[in-house]
């Protein structure tokens, strides 16, 4: 059989056949790859639980091993910095031959020196002092008998010494013993070089500790069967283990944290902790092989279950295949018009089942579609009418700037500066708003233009005028929109200052912080936001002006301004709606989207705050990026 029959077979077949044959490799293919996540993530939840716990109790054991030991660093202080033992220790040293009584009274008096000690640490074997002739006193502990230290463990204590400065240096140490099955019993070792405050040694003091001063704290870690522990010194010397073979201790700077690793073809999960006092490293490790065969069950029962599903999809889609074919059919066409352009496209609704609420579904898809586009193009036409109306009133900038500056200088020489001044602030404010819309400007541009408008409002309300204007230094070169700003404050003068005589007061203030963004799931911080108050202490707003004013805009953002709307104010009368705050409102929509935009807080005779929340750095939100020119 070449590789083109079974193509050649499978094209001959029926639909219902091919349907039948596809689905079954789907289902089996389906409940397989399930079956393998499903088990792979089953055994890495439990490990992660597993190594969590097995990790917790590893450090547990390494700060109670680290308690233990704190008190025999605490004993070997009390002895290397006694004085007695000092002095005894340098009298033996200069003595050429000791007598024997000399050396039973010293022993005898540090014997009682050195009771509490014995009775304080249980698990002390024996205890040696040296003086710097290897002249020695041997103390056994509480129920021990003295054991007796050869010249070749002695010289290799010496050795481990070596460049410790007086520290304290822990280790395994192996004595001949008769009680011992094997004939030699284990120890736990600890030394130091006995030193004075001014760092002059004068002997060597060697502990020997029961096994058990390790073991009963490392034990519990290795309650299961496939669990073991290892023990290393500072310098990654194995010092314990709960096996007896040492050689084969895992390389601690090898080992991560909660790590899983694979000896001989079996995986293990590692947990790692470090003592702080005798800087020591706790490795301990158990078997994962238990839980992953145990795991596989799951897999088994995933792939079982796709094959009793192959029996019954056959079936099913056998009976039912002839009867989706004939909608199915029709939908596709239908989507193949739409495709192409065809919104006017419908499919007729034949049933209530599924195939109905399909069909049903795609027709409403595509009147929304039509009413879509159709939306689209009348908001074009619109805006594109609402930019010629808006340039067919403009007057010649050149001509209105060149006469500003005319009479400026007529001013000047007529020696009225501050009338001069106004006519300046007019004319920056002229040119500033006729400049192109797609021109670069920022926020210290903006206020700029802002205290322009506020000092000929100055002239006209006095010194019943009070202005605060205030922008973090670090904001000054933001990018912002062009007049974004001149809205918002000019309609404190048309609306909040209409009703006072006196007692204006109006803050204007830019600062960084950050909006949530309130639709969005999750309603994560945008921190890097630029927010400008505009405070006033006029007559204020009821909630029902402020959600006229909201939804005025939303209106707006959905089927364009009204003509009406833009047109000039008759004299005496008022529009229906702040166009102002609305067309603020509008262009931070078009250009940046949720979250950014304005907020406003306002009370009757409480006075109006204009919050408004732009992105630092003038980012655009892509929807929106055709409102810039």
């Amino acid at each position: 059989m070449t590789g083109r029959e079974p193509m050649v077979f499978f094209a001959r077949r029926s639909f219902s056949q091919k349907l039948i044959i596809s689905l079954s490799v789907v289902i089996l293919f389906t409940f397989a790859v399930s079956g393998y996540i499903t088990y792979k993530l089953h055994v890495h939840l439990f490990t992660e639980e597993i190594s969590a716990q097995f990790s917790k109790t590893n450090e547990q054991a390494a700060a109670r091993l680290d308690l233990q030991i704190r008190d025999i660093y605490r004993i070997s202080n009390f002895i290397v910095f006694h004085p007695y033992i000092e002095q005894v220790l340098k009298r033996s040293a200069q003595t050429e031959m000791r007598e024997t009584y000399t050396q039973l009274s010293d022993q005898d008096e540090l014997n009682k020196l050195l009771f509490q000690v014995k009775y304080d640490e249980p698990k002390l074997v024996s205890m040696y002092l040296y003086d710097v002739k290897d002249n020695g006193f041997i103390f056994s502990g509480v129920g021990s008998s003295s054991i007796r230290l050869g010249k070749e463990v002695y010289n290799s204590i010496k050795d481990k010494l070596d460049g410790s400065f007086g520290n304290l240096i822990w280790f395994p140490l192996q004595l001949p013993s008769s009680d011992a099955a094997s004939g030699y019993r284990h120890f736990f070792a600890a030394a130091r070089y006995m030193k004075t405050i001014q760092q002059d040694s004068y002997g060597m003091m060697v502990m020997l500790f029961d096994q058990s001063l390790i073991s009963e704290y490392l034990n519990e870690l290795v309650k299961d069967e496939q669990a073991n522990v290892f023990l290393y010194d500072k310098m990654d010397h194995p010092v314990y283990s709960d096996i007896e073979d040492l050689a084969g201790s895992p390389v601690p700077g090898d080992i991560v944290n909660k790590s899983i690793s694979t000896v001989n073809g079996q995986p293990y999960l590692y947990a790692k902790s470090r003592s702080g006092q005798v800087d020591f490293t706790l490795v301990s490790r158990v078997s994962l092989e238990a839980l992953q065969s145990k795991s596989t069950i799951i897999f088994q029962i995933n792939v079982l279950i796709g094959l009793v599903s192959l029996g019954l999809a056959g079936i099913l889609v056998f009976w039912t295949g002839n009867r989706l074919l004939h909608p199915l059919r029709e939908l596709v066409q239908g989507m193949r018009r739409m495709r192409e352009g065809d919104f006017q496209i419908r499919l007729a609704v034949r049933s209530d089942d599924e195939l109905g609420f399909m069909a049903r579904g795609f027709n409403a898809m595509a009147e929304n579609l039509d009413k879509l586009v159709k939306e689209v193009y009348e908001r074009q036409l619109n805006e594109r009418e609402a930019e010629l109306t808006a340039l067919q009133a403009q007057l010649n900038p050149h001509f209105l700037h060149n006469t500003l500056d005319t009479i400026y200088w007529k001013l000047y020489l007529q020696d009225d500066r501050e009338t001069a001044k106004l006519v300046v602030s007019l004319s920056d404010m002229l040119r500033y708003a006729l400049e192109p819309v797609d021109i670069r400007t920022t926020l210290h541009d903006e206020f700029t233009q802002i205290r322009n408008y506020l000092t000929i409002q100055n002239h006209r309300f006095g010194h019943e005028l009070e202005t605060v204007v205030q922008i973090e230094e670090e904001l000054a070169q933001a990018p912002v929109p062009r007049l974004i700003l001149q809205p918002l404050v000019e309609n404190v003068f048309v609306h909040a200052f209409t009703e006072m005589a006196a007692g204006q007061v109006l803050i204007i203030r830019a600062y960084r912080g950050s909006v949530r963004e309130e639709k969005k799931e999750g309603g994560r911080e945008k921190p890097d936001t630029i927010i400008v108050e505009i405070m006033d202490n006029g007559k204020g707003m009821t909630v029902e002006q402020i959600n006229g004013v909201l939804e005025a805009a939303r209106t707006a953002r959905v089927h364009g301004d009204n003509p009406e709307d833009l047109a000039p104010r008759p004299r005496g009368g008022k529009r229906r709606i702040h166009v102002g705050v609305r067309s603020v409102m509008r262009r931070l929509n078009l250009l940046y989207g949720e979250p950014y935009g304005l907020q406003i807080e306002s009370k009757p005779g409480a006075g109006t705050v204009f919050r408004l929340f732009l992105p630092l750095g003038g980012e655009q939100d892509e929807r929106h990026r055709y409102d810039r020119g």
